[in-house]
C-alpha cells in the first residue's frame, strides 16, 4: 500500500478500542463486536475514521500474544473492511513486534502502530533499525508513535521522526511531543510526506497543518459527535469545531487525565463511560484499581452536561 492510500484509508478520527472483558478478565469478543458495530452503523467509514485495536487503551500490555491476535481477527471481521483497522503492535522485543506485524498483515489490518520499545532505554539507532527491521521483514504500512513520556530516551524528537520517514513501510506518525517546537516542526515538515496522526489533542491547529487525522477516544460514546466534528474540520469550519471541543472534548480529557492520576490505565476511562451508556466492557485488567464512587459520578455528570445520548442513572 503507498503512502497515499494509506493516508485516505486512516483519516479522520483514529478511534482507540478498549479491549472487553468479563468478570474473570477473560476476552469478551461479543462486546468487542458491538463497539465496531456501533460505529459502523452510526456512519463511521474508511476517509472518516479508523479503528485502532489493541493499543494502550486496549490494554495491550496485560494480553497475551494469542489474545491481541484474538482482538484483532475479530475487529477485522466485525469491520468487514468497511473502516481500516491499525492493530498495536508495541513490545519490549523486537521478535515479537515482527511477529505481531506479519500476523496484522496476513490477517488484512491497514497497518500497525509501532514506538520504541520500553523498560531498557532504546538509543535513536536502536529505534532507526527497529522500524528498519518490521519494514524489512513484514510489507504492511507501519504508523510510528512518538511515546516520548514513557522514559529515558523514549522521544523521537525531530531527527529521528525525519529519518523514521524515509524507511519505506513508515505510512504514518502517531505524533505528539513534549514541547511545541518538536510539535510543529515536524507538522509543517513531514506532513506532506507521511500522515500526521494528532495525539496531542490538537485537532484544528493539526488540521490546519496538514495533519490526516487524529486520535479520538470520544466516538465510543457519541459516535455522531465524531463524524460531526471531522466533518467541521473538513470544511475548515474551525469555529464550529472550537465550539464542539470546548463542550464535550475539554471537559471529557479534564476528567480523563483525573482518572489515570488515580489509576494508571488508559482502559479505566472509556470502559467506565461505555459501561454509563449501557455497552459494559468489564473491568480493567491488574494493576488498574476500581474507580471510586465519586470519580465515577464526576463522568457522569459531565457526560449529561455535554449532551451525551442515553446517559444512565446512577445504580
Amino acid at each position: 500500500m503507498d503512502r497515499e492510500t494509506f493516508r485516505q484509508e486512516i483519516a479522520g478520527n483514529l478511534i482507540p478500542l478498549p479491549t472487553p472483558l468479563d468478570q474473570d478478565y477473560r476476552l469478551d469478543l461479543t462486546a468487542l463486536r458491538r463497539l465496531v458495530r456501533r460505529l459502523l452503523d452510526a456512519g463511521f467509514r474508511r476517509g472518516n475514521g479508523a479503528l485502532l485495536a489493541g493499543g494502550a487503551a486496549g490494554e495491550f500490555s496485560t494480553l497475551e500474544m494469542d489474545e491481541r491476535k484474538a482482538v484483532l481477527d475479530t475487529v477485522l471481521e466485525e469491520a468487514a473492511g468497511a473502516m481500516a483497522v491499525v492493530f498495536g503492535a508495541q513490545d519490549t522485543s523486537t521478535f515479537r513486534i515482527v511477529e505481531l506485524a506479519r500476523f496484522a498483515e496476513q490477517a488484512g489490518a491497514a497497518g500497525v502502530q509501532v514506538g520504541p520499545t520500553y523498560y531498557e532505554p532504546a538509543t535513536p539507532d536502536d529505534v532507526f533499525t527497529l522500524f528498519q527491521t518490521v519494514s524489512d521483514r513484514a510489507a504492511i504500512p507501519l504508523m510510528a508513535y512518538n511515546t516520548w513520556w514513557t522514559g529515558t530516551q523514549a522521544d523521537l524528537g525531530v531527527d529521528l521522526a525525519a529519518r523514521l520517514v524515509d524507511i519505506a513501510n513508515v505510512g504514518a506518525l502517531k505524533w505528539s511531543a513534549p514541547n511545541y517546537f518538536q510539535y510543529e516542526w515536524v507538522l509543517r515538515e513531514l506532513a506532506g510526506r507521511v500522515a500526521i496522526i494528532d495525539n496531542l489533542v490538537n485537532e484544528v491547529y493539526s488540521h490546519m497543518m496538514g495533519a490526516a487525522g487524529f486520535v479520538s477516544h470520544l466516538p465510543l460514546a457519541w459516535p455522531e459527535w465524531g463524524l460531526r466534528l471531522w466533518g467541521a474540520l473538513q470544511r475548515r469550519d474551525y469555529d464550529a469545531a472550537l465550539v464542539m471541543l470546548r463542550g464535550f472534548r475539554m471537559p471529557y480529557y479534564r476528567l480523563s487525565w483525573k482518572t489515570f492520576a488515580y489509576s494508571g490505565s488508559e482502559a479505566l476511562f472509556d470502559k467506565a463511560i461505555l459501561e454509563m451508556i449501557g455497552l459494559p466492557c468489564g473491568p480493567a485488567r491488574p494493576p488498574a484499581r476500581p474507580l471510586t464512587a465519586q470519580l465515577r459520578e464526576e463522568i457522569r455528570l459531565m457526560l449529561r452536561e455535554a449532551g451525551v445520548p442515553g446517559v444512565l442513572p446512577a445504580p
